[in-house]
């Protein structure tokens, strides 16, 4: 069994090469970061996920590969059972 350290960039969403409008998360995973100001008032800032992030959503390109099957099977079925009914 091969163990992956789960971040970033391990996930088969992250696009390390982001520029401009375009997110490092194909997820659109965004790290918020909660703040107080001078004031006592809450802030919350907002970044893009960087390579040593972690969250919920990640899914090595195996992960993401094995889903990917799993979908296209589901549709086959429900396709073959369409046509089978009519």
């Amino acid at each position: 069994m091969t163990i992956i350290k789960r971040t970033c960039a391990t996930c088969a969403a992250f696009n390390p090469t982001a520029s401009g409008d375009d997110p490092t998360c194909a997820n659109l995973v965004s790290i918020r970061i909660h703040h107080v100001d001078a004031q006592d008032l809450p802030i919350v800032i907002r970044q893009q996920p960087n390579a040593a992030f972690w969250c919920d959503d990640h899914q090595t390109h195996e992960e993401e590969a094995a889903k990917d099957v799993a979908i296209g099977r589901f549709w086959q079925r429900l396709g073959n059972e369409q046509k089978g009914q009519q």
